[in-house]
């Protein structure tokens, strides 16, 4: 399958992978400003995201990723993640330990989690019930973008999370075709490379939780929590976790050399 890549810039390689409810829009803002600090910048739409074709079949999220560094060349690299996009990360390094320079995971998943019922999940379910596209999308904005709203539930007017989640409307209606990965938690201690875990306080609970796993799991990890930010960060405080990756990545390169 030929996913939708992007890649700009010269210099170490960084990857942004975005989160299941966006697609690669969510780095709009976070682009420009790694290749100034000299990096080059590759992120891509997952199956059935933004320009990227639907899957026609069950696909792994891991595969895609390699198939992404193939694409472009790159043998190894920076992978900066959000959300779903993080566990990603997290599962090529652990199975490829070598194609991951660093990790910088911004409010992560995990494969093999066992996630607890999400807040609104009625909604959701109605909306998936009645094939309610937009309905659904917008009940997953409530979830993971809560700060869209103002506090009389109405979508703020220019909210800049709204059109990267609510045009994956359609996307969100199909049937999961992600091949299930193996549990990361077990096996966190095989990651040897400099990683960042990047929190907002305005998140659900199970994604802390999953980010102090990540701390107490990665060797050296190092978390940081983001006041005024929900799941999306990206687009919440880019001016506070642009800092934070260029730091990181800066680091990181360091102790290659």
């Amino acid at each position: 399958m030929a996913l939708h890549v992007e890649d700009e810039g010269q210099g170490e390689p960084v990857v942004l992978a975005h989160a299941g409810v966006t697609d690669r829009r969510v780095w709009d803002a976070a682009v420009p400003v790694l290749v100034a600090a000299g990096y080059r910048v590759i992120r891509y739409d997952q199956p059935g995201y933004g320009l990227s074709p639907r899957p026609t079949g069950p696909h792994s999220l891991v595969a895609d990723a390699l198939d992404v560094l193939a694409a472009t060349g790159v043998e190894s690299v920076h992978w900066v993640g959000l959300s779903q996009g993080g566990a990603t990360g997290v599962d090529v390094a652990l199975a490829q330990s070598g194609r991951i320079r660093s990790l910088a995971l911004v409010a992560p998943g995990m494969s093999g989690y066992d996630w607890p019922a999400l807040p609104g999940r009625e909604g959701r379910m109605a909306a998936w019930e009645r094939h309610d596209g937009a309905g659904l999308a917008l009940e997953m904005l409530r979830l993971w973008g809560p700060l869209s709203f103002d506090e009389a539930g109405r979508l703020r007017a220019d909210d800049p999370a709204a059109a990267v989640v609510l045009d994956q409307a359609d996307w969100f209606l199909q049937d999961e075709q992600e091949v299930e990965e193996p549990a990361a938690e077990p096996r966190l201690g095989e990651i040897a490379v400099p990683t960042l875990i990047v929190l907002g306080d305005r998140d659900v609970e199970p994604i802390t939780d999953i980010g102090r796993r990540y701390e107490k799991g990665i060797r050296d990890a190092g978390l940081v929590m983001l006041s005024g930010a929900d799941h999306l960060l990206p687009l919440r405080v880019p001016d506070q976790l642009h800092p934070l990756l260029l730091d990181h990545l800066s680091r990181a390169r360091t102790a290659r050399n």
